[in-house]
């Protein structure tokens, strides 16, 4: 279905804006929110040219609103029907949002309900069919993330906007160009676009700590079971470094060596996780002052590394490679 001119813009408007938002991230730590709402207007504009364009019915028109419906739940409560009268603009046209996205569930649900589930898994079920269906599926993939985020399971804010606008862009395969090198030809089953994508930039994860660990093994900074804890997620810079460090690049890192008071005598501990005791440069002064006389010239520190750039990173290897986990269920 992806066509190859909207495909290229859709391919390049998700670089783009993934790109910049990665870079205020790693920057700065946050991303804007009209950074996505910006972006989210040309991605919508594309998607339903494209079911325009290829006929794809009412119902899967209207069911694009459902995902900007839950995509707007990310910066606003939903519009309250008993105060109506109050609406200002935003929460009018939020109230259609929402009541389009209503239409394209009910009705699709009238009229593709009906449907032979085995024919739609080995794909013989029509293109309506089979869309809307894959929209329901990107409908709950960005429940799923907005849900994590909301009880804690995934904390970057800007990591679920970015993941519930990749759905927008990719409701489903059907919309992304075939892949360069697929894993698995002609899969059976595979996640949604913005699920692998995540899974892309979660394994990177599973990559890092092996790599940290050889790195100070390298280095000389592993000299007691206490510094293996430590190894494999932080490295070890000098105090007197990080006291003449511009404050931007002490903002970027935490700091897992602290001074505490035990059993009546300070001491020194590693922590696996940053304290929250450490909440400005003061605070940071004076944990450094104090490390300093108790004879420590370094301390353990880990790099803060958003997870929005994984995101971005993982574009790549989304298109080229397609699902991994198909691989292992072929």
């Amino acid at each position: 279905m992806a066509d190859p001119l909207l495909s290229t813009l859709r391919i390049s408007i998700l670089t783009i804006f993934m790109a910049v938002a990665a870079r205020s991230d790693f920057e700065t730590l946050s991303v804007r929110d009209r950074h996505w709402i910006k972006w989210s207007a040309p991605v919508v504009l594309i998607l339903l040219l494209e079911m325009a364009s290829e006929n794809m019915g009412i119902a899967n028109f209207c069911m694009v609103f459902s995902l900007v419906a839950v995509f707007s739940l990310c910066f606003s409560d939903p519009p309250n029907p008993r105060d109506f009268r109050d609406w200002d603009k935003k929460q009018v046209l939020l109230s259609i949002a929402y009541a389009l996205g209503l239409v394209g569930i009910l009705y699709g649900a009238k009229v593709y309900s009906d449907t032979n589930f085995i024919d739609l898994v080995l794909g013989d079920e029509s293109k309506r069919t089979s869309l809307w269906w894959s929209m329901n599926g990107a409908l709950l993939t960005s429940v799923i993330f907005y849900g994590s985020w909301r009880i804690g399971l995934i904390q970057g804010g800007a990591d679920v906007k970015a993941l519930i606008i990749v759905t927008l862009v990719f409701p489903s395969w059907s919309f992304v160009p075939d892949q360069m090198y697929p894993l698995v030809e002609d899969p059976l089953f595979r996640m949604p676009p913005s699920m692998v994508l995540f899974i892309w930039a979660a394994s990177a994860f599973l990559v890092a700590p092996p790599i940290i660990f050889i790195q100070n093994a390298a280095r000389g900074n592993i000299s007691s079971p206490s510094d293996v804890k430590m190894a494999w997620h932080a490295t070890k810079r000098r105090i007197s470094e990080l006291k003449e460090a511009p404050d931007s690049a002490s903002y970027q890192s935490w700091i897992l060596t602290e001074a505490i008071e035990k059993n009546g005598e300070i001491t020194a501990v590693d922590r696996i996780l940053p304290s929250r005791r450490i909440s400005n440069d003061q605070d940071e002064s004076e944990q450094f002052d104090l490390l300093e006389e108790l004879g420590l010239d370094n301390v353990w520190i880990t790099t803060k590394h958003p997870f929005l750039v994984y995101l971005f990173l993982a574009i790549l290897p989304m298109l080229l490679l397609g699902d991994p986990l198909s691989y292992l269920i072929k």
